[in-house]
């Protein structure tokens, strides 16, 4: 570190991960810009010291004046949490355009516009991290969730292309892929009990996807908490020498392991227990 006061930028830092890392970074004494668009956890998070700003990632215009801002008053960010980002369920056939523009705006093209905003500085430099948070999602592909695991795969291209591209400057870029992380927005959504049209032709498997979705989650261990994966980003940014890319929670290292021990065939025969007639 350069400083006795690195500045971290945080994205997605009004709930959930993001607000978790933001609160750890602050503990562990970095100037963290905490950017998110709830209001009242800009406010909360103001008040317990972080720089909070509201930001919605996809303004690019809006992006590049508190880059610019951060660049002005402290020299520029050392650190680079892209977390930003939303879940996206349903069948492909059934998701709109425009919600999976939204998607891939959100969760994927806003991470690069941000890191190409820092990356000049850190390599000017010759040191900073960038942390994008993927998720398992992102390794292997399970039905009704198809849009998530586009965008959460796109995530690991990116950021392993990323990280051998500014690796000779002295940048590091680190990929944390966490298994299913227990946030108010997914526990918002494990509890809801849509009803389903009858004459959707996806109406049974959208409820048996929700039941065993249901069901899973409320395994113990299988989802980790938010604390959890801000432990490990600090742990990550404090390492010497990070690798390029972590799996955080045993659940999620173990669904891993099962992927990589079987066929494409069986793969899809476990995923569609339960999830057909």
């Amino acid at each position: 570190m350069l400083n006795a006061e690195p500045v971290a930028l945080v994205t997605g830092a009004t709930s959930g991960i993001g607000e978790a890392i933001a609160e750890r970074l602050h503990a562990a004494n970095y100037r963290v810009f905490a950017v998110g668009r709830n209001p009242e956890a800009l406010q909360r998070l103001q008040s317990r010291g972080l720089a909070a700003r509201s930001l919605d990632v996809t303004d690019e215009a809006a992006v590049d004046r508190l880059v610019q801002e951060i660049q002005t008053s402290h020299g520029g960010v050392d650190l680079l949490i892209n977390c930003a980002g939303f879940p996206l369920t349903g069948p492909l056939e059934q998701l709109t355009l425009s919600d999976l523009r939204s998607l891939f705006e959100t969760n994927l093209v806003a991470a690069l516009h941000l890191s190409q905003l820092v990356l000049p500085g850190m390599r000017e430099r010759g040191t900073g991290t960038i942390v994008n948070i993927g998720s398992t999602a992102g390794r292997f592909v399970g039905p009704g969730a198809g849009g998530y695991h586009i965008v959460k795969y796109g995530m690991e291209a990116l950021s392993l292309a990323l990280r051998a591209e500014v690796a000779p400057f002295g940048v590091r870029v680190v990929l944390l892929d966490p298994t299913g992380v227990r946030t108010p927005f997914v526990t918002t959504q494990l509890d809801a009990h849509p009803t389903y049209d009858d004459d959707d032709p996806y109406g049974g498997f959208k409820r048996r996807y929700a039941e065993s979705t249901r069901r899973l989650s409320g395994t113990p261990r299988v989802m980790i908490t938010p604390e959890t994966v801000a432990r490990a980003v600090v742990r990550v940014v404090e390492a010497k020498n990070p690798k390029p890319r972590y799996t955080i929670g045993a659940s999620g290292k173990a669904t891993l392991l099962l992927r990589a021990l079987l066929t494409d065939r069986m793969w899809e025969r476990i995923l569609m227990l339960g999830l057909r007639d």
